[in-house]
């Protein structure tokens, strides 16, 4: 089946491991530190709903399914596969004409509203209608633009899940019953959950301690590497979607004086969390990093070390080793509240 990567909102300037070099110089020139022990925050931790997990097992399930092909109408969950047309204006921004685009109705590959009008559809059936997308749909080349799709029905199939018993999940998935996997499938969301909150969390915490601090300027050297690190960021994007840079930035609606914005606040960032290191002489020893290392390799994907050092250069590494050190200097440091709604 394809698939559309999507973005999940507007990109905010992260580290960047590739190219990015550990400064560990001394920005009191430019930064005194306010009060970074004693911030506040809030830990909001999202339940796991039903409908969650069994969209989550249905996706454990992907592997297994087969397809029957069926006459219409398209009903919810059928693989419907389409001839399709999208266009802002006259700029295409899919087309899907030559090999055609499988899309399952009820995941909204497009949205909402794309789904909703192949339902009670026929194999042979021609749809022309326009949808308005917000600013904070989920796939950016779509989001706040008036989208004209011409989609064509040529295929419905029913997708066909395999029979859940004991002896499936335990063949398959390694659990003794279907009851112990879904209990486990649900623990793996809530550690997502759990996981997402703490970002932001931190996130929250990190940006306390740069709007709490005296900043009167900064090295120019240091700008001219995180403004080409966050313009590095938005053109990997721009080759994932197969556009310019310039529409990148159209896209998320970014003009020039935003993204100098963006350029300051990643430098801004960088020498609050180093003044930070200096001030509480947090460091990264050799033996620190190559357990920091094996485990960001396990974390993402790398069959070792020697993988993921082929990716990302080693100064790189160690900067975001040693930001994350200081981040959880913060949270050790501050007053969270946890919240579950």
């Amino acid at each position: 089946m394809r698939k559309i990567y999507q973005l999940s909102g507007v990109i905010a300037a992260a580290v960047l491991l590739a190219g990015c070099g550990a400064d560990n110089g001394d920005y009191s020139k430019y930064v005194t530190l306010g009060d970074y022990k004693n911030l506040s925050a809030e830990l909001v931790v999202e339940k796991v709903t039903d409908e969650e997990v069994e969209n989550y097992e249905k996706e454990q399930l992907q592997d297994y399914v087969t397809y029957e092909e069926v006459e219409g109408p398209v009903k919810e969950d059928q693989l419907v596969t389409v001839s399709l047309l999208a266009k802002d204006g006259d700029e295409m921004v899919y087309d899907f004409t030559e090999d055609g685009y499988e899309l399952v109705i009820g995941q909204q590959d497009f949205g909402k509203e794309v789904d909703d009008a192949l339902v009670d559809g026929q194999i042979g059936d021609v749809l022309d209608f326009t949808v308005s997308y917000d600013d904070n749909f989920e796939d950016g080349s779509l989001c706040g633009r008036e989208i004209s799709y011409h989609i064509e029905i040529q295929k419905i199939s029913d997708v066909i899940y395999p029979e859940l018993t004991n002896e499936f999940v335990k063949e398959n998935f390694g659990e003794q019953s279907v009851e112990n996997w879904r209990e486990t499938l649900t623990e793996e969301l809530r550690s997502q959950h759990q996981a997402e909150a703490t970002e932001e969390m931190r996130s929250d915490l990190e940006q306390q301690a740069v709007d709490g601090a005296k900043i009167t300027g900064y090295p120019k050297e240091l700008y001219k590497q995180k403004r080409e690190a966050v313009q590095s960021d938005y053109q990997n994007y721009a080759d994932m979607f197969g556009c310019s840079l310039d529409e990148i930035y159209e896209t998320f609606e970014l003009d020039e004086k935003e993204r100098e914005q963006e350029y300051l606040d990643e430098t801004y960032r960088t020498m609050v969390l180093a003044m930070i290191r200096q001030q509480e002489n947090i460091t990264l020893s050799d033996e620190q990093y190559q357990e920091k290392l094996q485990e960001y390799a396990k974390d993402n994907d790398y069959n070792t070390v020697e993988e993921l050092l082929e990716d990302y250069d080693e100064d790189g590494l160690k900067e975001y080793f040693l930001n994350e050190m200081t981040l959880d200097f913060l949270e050790e440091h501050a007053d969270i509240t946890i919240t579950e709604k």
